[in-house]
């Protein structure tokens, strides 16, 4: 049964299991009270509440609002909360957590393409059919959502039966992964992280994009996927190069060209433009001397400060994992190359999915994609210092084989 709650305001409210999270969730829920009436709220209150015998439907605009969505309310306001119980057969969500670049389409795709299974994302706006996306599930419309819905409704991909305990791979970035910005945009609390875990956007039926952010309780395990730091942040050097062909920037394009002169140029640049905020928002390290980490190391290591928020993302990751009780495997990137098979047969078991034997599996190219040469051998020693100084233990030991 649907409850409402009347409490001083929180400011600083964590959003709860039982949050409503759609329009249709808080009109069901107000039903269920026997509230006779169901109007969109025009006031600074945001989610499910009620005022008297009248619930009230407050549209979050950022993810600001939907931090406040479970917050308790004052006065005569009555927060309302729902229900998201699933049956025991229902299918159950595997986050596929990865920095970006570390791999993340390369598995989603060969989780498609071996065993015909649909995946999701949190980011519904590029995965979308006659403009709109589509959610995994009819009870969680705030996402996930379909990779490839037009693949699905072609039926080229299935949906699982929900009696095999098969877990759907869903892609999610968390937070704190920006790339050449402010610390200040990516230093992040670990209750910031779990909720941009949980946090995408889609299109709604207008083709708006929305901001979303669905229920920790449907999430079951999760595949936290690892790449070498160097190839990774190389990498996001690649994607950047990609974004300004898109925008047709040749000048920037012909400053930093797709070499490795053209990576130590861009990481150059990058590593004096923010030195004022680093000083300001402070990374320190476990070193003796209990240093900034961004001023021990801007003089070491190219683009130093994507190095930072690598460790820090993993770090987060693995808390979060924790903290949610998720039941979860570290799946590295080069062990598709080192071990196509038993690398892809422990994550097909691991999500509770059946390959055909006869099936060819999806081909790996990243054997192509080392960049350690683009460091020196003092600058890998550094990175490996920067990594010991930042890393949890638990992410030291994940990460100390690229330094082996």
């Amino acid at each position: 049964m649907p409850t409402t709650a009347r409490a001083p305001l929180r400011k600083d409210a964590v959003l709860q299991p039982n949050t409503c999270m759609t329009k249709n969730e808080c009109d069901d829920a107000r039903r269920q009270l026997g509230l006779i009436g169901f109007e969109l709220g025009n006031s600074s209150q945001y989610g499910c509440f009620s005022s008297g015998e009248v619930a009230y439907w407050g549209e979050p605009k950022s993810s600001l609002h939907i931090k406040e969505m479970s917050s308790p309310l004052d006065n005569n306001i009555g927060r309302i909360y729902c229900n998201h119980k699933r049956t025991k057969s229902a299918l159950g969500v595997a986050w596929l957590m990865s920095f970006p670049n570390s791999g993340t389409s390369y598995t989603g795709a060969l989780v498609r393409n071996t065993t015909s299974t649909v995946t999701a994302t949190n980011y519904g706006t590029a995965n979308t059919m006659n403009k709109k996306s589509t959610p995994l599930f009819n009870f969680s419309t705030n996402g996930p959502f379909l990779t490839d819905p037009k693949t699905f409704f072609k039926g080229k991909l299935n949906l699982p039966s929900s009696t095999n305990g098969t877990y759907i791979l869903t892609k999610t970035h968390c937070g704190g992964y920006c790339f050449g910005c402010s610390p200040k945009a990516y230093l992040q609390t670990q209750t910031e992280f779990r909720e941009d875990c949980l946090t995408g956007d889609f299109l709604d039926e207008f083709g708006g994009k929305q901001k979303a952010m669905y229920d920790a309780s449907i999430v079951n395990k999760a595949v936290h996927l690892v790449r070498d730091p160097f190839d990774n942040i190389v990498s996001r050097f690649h994607l950047k190069r990609n974004q300004k062909q898109k925008q047709g920037n040749e000048t920037w394009l012909n400053s930093y060209p797709n070499t490795i002169d053209g990576f130590r140029g861009f990481c150059s640049y990058v590593n004096t433009r923010l030195n004022n905020a680093e000083n300001n928002f402070p990374v320190i390290g476990k070193g003796d001397n209990n240093e900034n980490v961004f001023v021990k190391y801007r003089e070491k290591i190219p683009c130093y400060s994507d190095f930072v928020r690598f460790v820090l993302w993993h770090n987060h990751a693995i808390e979060t994992i924790d903290e949610l009780g998720l039941e979860s495997m570290t799946l590295h990137y080069e062990d598709y190359s080192n071990n196509y098979k038993e690398t892809t047969v422990k994550l097909f078991q691991f999500l509770g999915m059946d390959v055909d034997n006869k099936s060819e599996g999806y081909e790996f190219h990243g054997t192509e994609r080392y960049y350690r040469n683009y460091f020196t051998s003092d600058e890998v020693e550094a990175v490996k210092e920067l990594v010991r100084d930042v890393a949890i233990e638990e992410n030291w030991n994940m990460l100390s084989r690229y330094f082996d």
